[in-house]
């Protein structure tokens, strides 16, 4: 089956059975909602007061699903062009949907934007000049199929999908931004699923700022700039649902509704969400299917079982798996969306067999992917250029994001194994933040407490050609107590794997951690290390069970300081001197920050002989696995990877290309670390090494089509991408 169906279907699943939720209490105040139903806290009739469903039964859906299943029947039809729905048919749907809905004697009918456009239609004016007036929320609550039928990776096809679903009746900026926000978050959710929903919807955010204008001028607030806002409200732990109720609104606005869905799913991702939707009062029907469409895409229709969806469909009539699954056929076909299976493979030289350097045995328990570095919070920015200094330049905020050694965790979990964190963790609301993150992924977090102080944030800039700077400061992640990792590492089991964030090196308390976890660390573990960004390599690595990672430029990096500095030439070994252990690079632990820096700081490259700027990435591998005197894995982007590992001779190194799918990137930030994480949960289940870094290589490919550094896809679309270079 289709990866993608649960989270196609939970789209459908969570819109429908957020609209049932809110189906009584449409319309009403909280305390009218309170007097008449107490608590709302399932599936209830409509009362006989309803101003809209009155004596509706129980599972009920209203005009937000049926409007959105006229959508995706438009679409299915195909009477558009591609995915663009045709304005004379759409709008004359629409009109008959009404005449259906007042023959059936009911009071929900057109809202007031798609009223007033329809009803000039009606007079005979054409329906592409109505709606330039229209900012309510109608256009964002029946979107979601074009949601599940355009992917956000063909930018341009995206905005004309969504903009033909608003030009009839929603032709402003507002109708144009609300609509794209909802549509952007379901299919960032096709894409690869979120098991962190905040960040998702951070990404959505960003992704329809980026987009080009659309829509009639309205002085109606700008609903990007709302629901940035709203955002932001809702993570503030002091944030009551009263609270947030006051300070964005609950009304039909665009700029209310769409804020709200958001911050409920930013304050509770769960379909919770969607039963406190229900009990805000104003339009709780849209606000709680929005909220549940961007859920069930995130989630999976899985997370809606105990919540009625069943009882929704029956009474409503629904064939939502039927819908889910022509969509998603649609998304393959006209919406940029096609699976990986198609992937084509970089051309691959002749490679040796591989066999795990280390793995449990058969039936052995599955491994913990252990996290021995920092978590901190990144403050994205996109502007056109750095200032110069004493410079200054405008910049878009593009949310705060929970990163660092965060994203190659998400990865494990994408891949079903279990994730440790022992980052540590201080008190503020940065680390309340990473806290919360980390439950949301169902993340264990081991990190030790630090007082007195909040974990350190970075600020990253991304200018107009992509190229991002970091600004970062250091918090309590830097300040591990001297034996907090190695109490957790001695624990460890043979199975397990330990992935060392390179970051650790610049900060000497981590440093000092990380040598005393080593030092304890059980034979049997799977160690791998991910240089970045070369400052050095932790003392003790294990001789046997240990994995270099680290991209080209990297590896040239390290070859280049070689040279200058003749490291790797009889210097002092981890562990021992025993032939084959991983060669220490750089000074003792005791030492000023910046020392044992495997690259000098402030040279450019090439000033010396024997710097070697553009090798070939498989001698570069083979050069610096012999160098460090361990297995190395060298990611070279779209070209794929190299593995390599230290042979009898002390001047080669056995080979072996690793494919990697061609695919359309848009965003490299963060796929070194989807493939550190998928590397590491795949040899913590046991999976053949070969097989191992080729799911990684898929993942850290997959990853850069998505927005956003936590965006590792589904294990499905990963292994699927693996078959299909295999075959």
């Amino acid at each position: 089956m289709d990866p993608r169906f649960s989270r196609a279907y939970g789209a459908l699943a969570g819109l429908a059975l957020g609209d049932a939720l809110g189906m009584p209490t449409q319309a009403m105040s909280p305390q009218q909602i309170q007097t008449v139903y107490g608590q709302v806290t399932g599936l209830v009739d409509g009362d006989k007061t309803q101003p809209y469903a009155p004596g509706m039964a129980a599972g009920s859906v209203t005009d937000d699903t049926e409007q959105a299943l006229l959508i995706a029947s438009l679409l299915l039809k195909g009477h558009g062009s591609g995915l663009n729905l045709d304005a004379s048919e759409f709008s004359h749907a629409l009109l008959a949907w009404e005449d259906s809905m007042i023959e059936r004697g009911s009071l929900d009918l057109l809202g007031p934007s798609t009223k007033a456009a329809l009803e000039r239609v009606r007079a005979g004016e054409n329906p592409l000049r109505v709606g330039g007036e229209g900012t309510t929320n109608g256009a964002a609550m029946r979107v979601t199929p074009i949601g599940i039928a355009a992917s956000t990776s063909d930018r341009q096809l995206f905005a004309d999908a969504v903009w033909s679903s608003c030009q009839v009746t929603h032709a402003t900026r507002q109708g144009f931004q609300s609509a794209a926000l909802v549509a952007a978050a379901v299919s960032l959710g096709i894409d690869a699923g979120a098991a962190d929903v905040t960040d998702l919807l951070w990404k959505a955010v960003a992704f329809v700022r980026s987009l080009p204008e659309r829509g009639a001028w309205s002085p109606e607030p700008d609903v990007v700039a709302a629901t940035h806002r709203a955002l932001k409200l809702a993570a503030q732990p002091s944030s009551s649902l009263e609270w947030l109720a006051e300070q964005i609104g609950t009304s039909v606005a665009s700029a209310q509704a769409i804020p709200m869905a958001f911050a409920l799913l930013a304050r509770d991702p769960s379909p919770c969400a969607l039963l406190q939707a229900a009990n805000l009062g104003g339009d709780t029907d849209t606000i709680g299917a929005i909220a549940g469409a961007i859920l069930g895409a995130s989630l999976g229709v899985e997370v809606f079982d105990a919540y009625g969806l069943a009882q929704v469909e029956q009474v409503s009539q629904l064939d939502l798996p039927s819908v889910a699954t022509d969509l998603l056929a649609l998304r393959d076909r006209e919406g940029g969306g096609a699976v990986p299976a198609a992937a084509t493979t970089s051309p691959k030289p002749e490679k040796p067999t591989l066999t795990p350097a280390a793995s449990p045995q058969k039936g052995a328990q599955a491994g913990r992917v252990v996290l021995m570095g920092q978590i901190l919070v990144d403050l994205a920015v996109r502007g056109e250029a750095l200032p110069a200094p004493g410079g200054d330049v405008w910049a878009s905020d593009e949310g705060m994001h929970v990163g660092g050694g965060f994203n190659a965790l998400v990865a494990a979990r994408r891949m079903g194994a279990q994730a440790v964190s022992l980052s540590p963790i201080g008190h503020g609301p940065y680390s309340l933040l990473i806290q919360q993150a980390l439950q949301r992924a169902e993340i264990t977090d081991a990190g030790p407490r630090i007082d007195g102080v909040d974990n350190g944030f970075c600020i990253a800039f991304t200018d107009q050609s992509g190229e991002r700077t970091f600004i970062s400061t250091r918090g309590a992640e830097t300040r591990a107590p001297a034996r907090a990792w190695a109490d957790f590492t001695a624990t460890m089991r043979p199975g397990d794997v330990l992935y060392i964030d390179g970051y650790l090196m610049d900060h000497p308390a981590n440093r000092q951690a990380a040598q005393a976890a080593l030092e304890a660390l059980p034979e049997g573990v799977q160690v791998i290390l991910d240089v970045s960004p070369v400052i050095g390599i932790p003392q003790g690595l294990p001789a046997r069970d240990v994995i270099v990672s680290m991209n080209h430029r990297e590896a040239q990096q390290i070859i280049n300081q070689s040279a200058e500095r003749g490291l790797g030439q009889g210097q002092e070994r981890s562990r021992g001197q025993d032939q084959g252990h991983c060669q220490k690079q750089g000074q003792d632990g005791e030492q000023s920050q910046g020392q044992g820096q495997l690259c000098g700081q402030g040279q450019e490259q090439g000033q010396s002989q024997g710097h070697c700027q553009a090798r070939e990435a498989g001698s570069v591998a083979s050069l610096v696995a012999s160098l460090l005197g361990c297995p190395v894995v060298v990611r070279a982007g779209a070209e794929g990877a190299y593995f390599a590992r230290p042979a009898a001779s002390a001047n080669a190194a056995d080979v072996t290309y690793i494919p990697t799918p061609r695919v359309a990137a848009i965003d490299t930030n963060g796929a070194g670390d989807a493939h550190s994480g998928v590397l590491a949960a795949a040899l913590a289940q046991a999976i053949p090494l070969e097989r191992a870094l080729l799911l990684a290589n898929c993942a850290g490919a997959l990853s850069t089509t998505l927005v956003g550094p936590a965006v590792c896809p589904a294990r499905e679309q990963i292994e699927a991408a693996a078959d299909a270079l295999a075959d």
